[in-house]
């Protein structure tokens, strides 16, 4: 019993890893990400509320919906991971880059007085 369970395994697997695209492609035409931070429920940027770290995705120079799959949980905190050298974020906090305006730096947990609903990353 013990083989035979092996052997599916091993099969499986092989035929996963054969299935596998060989190559990641970008989620965006225009490039790779831009930009990374965390997402979360709650204020204060706490480990509890994290609702998952989010690439934002092309060259940047164009306003993005945070939310891209629709129907998630409101974004009440945001802190950035990491940013391409010469571009800078910002949270806003109605669609198409409309609302407040949140400068995002690097490393910093940033709250609005509402949730937050696009981003514009800016890059020179």
């Amino acid at each position: 019993m013990y083989f035979a369970a092996t052997t599916l395994t091993t099969a499986l697997l092989t035929a996963l890893t054969a299935a596998a695209p060989s190559t990641l492609n970008t989620r965006q035409s225009g490039g790779d990400y831009v930009s990374v931070g965390n997402k979360y429920s709650g204020g204060g940027c706490t480990p509890s509320s994290l609702i998952f770290a989010d690439p934002i995705f092309g060259n940047g120079n164009a306003c993005q919906a945070l939310d891209r799959i629709g129907g998630g949980a409101p974004i009440v905190s945001y802190s950035t991971l990491s940013v391409n050298a010469g571009c800078s974020v910002t949270l806003y906090t109605a669609p198409n880059c409309g609302g407040t305006a949140f400068s995002a730096p690097v490393g910093q947990c940033v709250q609005g007085s509402s949730p937050f609903v696009s981003t514009f990353v800016k890059c020179t």
